[in-house]
C-alpha cells in the first residue's frame, strides 16, 4: 500500500518539470528530503516552501492545490519524525530546508527575494518557529527579514504539544506553554508579512483559533503592518486546509505585487 505522500498528484503536471527529490541535509535519510516542483520555462520565480502537518509523527504531502498554477516553484519538505527523532530535530530540519532553498535558489531559477515559508498544522508551527526565532536561521546567515511572507494554516502558536512531550515539558495538551519554542515568544513588529487561517472555535482543534487571533492582535498592537487572520466559519481542522487556497493565493499575489511596485 502506498503512503499518502506517494499518492499525491500535482494538479496539471504539464505546467511543471518533473518533480525533483532532493536530499537537503546531505544524508540518505528519506525523511530529510524535499519535493521540488519547478514551472516549465521560467526564471526568477517565487518559491513557496510548504511543510506538511501530521503532529510531527506522520509524513504526508499537502500543499494548497491552487498554488500549482505554474506561477510558483513549490518545495514540499519531509522532516524527521517523533518519536524516532526527538525535538528539536524537526525545527532543525525546517531551518535546514529554508537554508538549502536560499543557497540553491539561483541554480533552480528561484528569486531569493521571493521565498515564502508556510505549512499546515504542525507544518505551520515549524514554519513559524524556524523563521520567527532568529536563532534557527542565523547559523546559515539568514534572518526572518529574508523571508517574503509566512503562511500559517491552523498552526499552534504556543509550544507544540509534540515538542513539549519530547522535551519533558508536557504540562497538558491544551495547557499553553510559552517558552523558547513558542512562536508567541518571538513577536516583532518587523517580522515578514503573515497570513494565518484557522477554523471556527469549537470546530478547529481546541484553542487553535484563539492562539492565532491573539498572535495577530499582539502583532498589530506592536506595529506590525501586514498580519492577517481569517477564521473560516464551520470549518474543522482538516477542512481549513481544504478551503485556504484562495486566501493563500491572494496573500502571496499581493505581496509580489507590492514588491514589483516598490512598496
Amino acid at each position: 500500500m502506498k503512503s499518502p505522500w506517494e499518492n499525491f498528484t500535482v494538479p496539471d503536471r504539464s505546467l511543471f518539470e518533473a518533480t525533483k527529490v532532493i536530499a537537503y541535509a546531505g544524508t540518505d535519510d528519506p525523511f530529510q528530503t524535499l519535493y521540488l516542483s519547478l514551472p516549465k520555462g521560467k526564471q526568477s520565480v517565487p518559491l513557496i516552501i510548504f511543510f506538511h502537518g501530521g503532529g510531527m509523527t506522520n509524513s504526508i504531502r499537502e500543499t494548497p492545490g491552487e498554488l500549482f498554477n505554474g506561477k510558483f516553484a513549490i518545495a514540499e519538505p519531509r522532516y524527521r519524525l517523533s518519536p524516532h527523532a526527538k525535538a528539536p530535530a524537526q525545527i532543525e530540519d525546517a531551518a535546514k530546508v529554508i537554508a538549502w532553498c536560499f543557497e540553491h535558489a539561483a541554480e533552480y531559477g528561484i528569486d531569493r527575494k521571493k521565498i515564502f515559508v508556510g505549512g499546515m498544522s504542525a507544518g505551520a508551527y515549524l514554519s513559524a518557529i524556524s523563521v520567527m526565532d532568529p536563532v534557527h536561521l542565523a547559523p546559515y546567515g539568514l534572518h526572518y527579514k529574508d523571508i517574503a511572507g509566512l503562511i500559517l494554516i491552523s498552526g499552534q502558536m504556543t509550544t507544540h504539544f509534540r515538542i513539549k512531550a519530547d522535551l519533558g515539558r508536557d504540562n497538558g495538551t491544551y495547557n499553553p506553554l510559552i517558552d523558547e519554542y513558542a512562536p508567541l515568544a518571538h513577536l516583532a513588529a518587523d517580522l515578514p508579512p503573515i497570513l494565518m487561517v484557522s477554523g471556527e472555535s469549537g470546530f478547529d482543534m481546541p484553542v487553535r483559533p484563539e492562539e492565532n487571533a491573539f498572535m495577530a492582535a499582539s502583532l498589530r498592537a506592536m506595529g506590525h503592518k501586514n498580519v492577517r487572520h481569517h477564521i473560516l466559519q464551520g470549518h474543522p481542522h482538516g477542512a481549513v486546509f481544504d478551503s485556504c487556497d484562495y486566501l493563500v493565493r491572494v496573500f502571496v499575489s499581493q505581496i509580489l505585487h507590492d514588491m514589483e511596485e516598490g512598496n
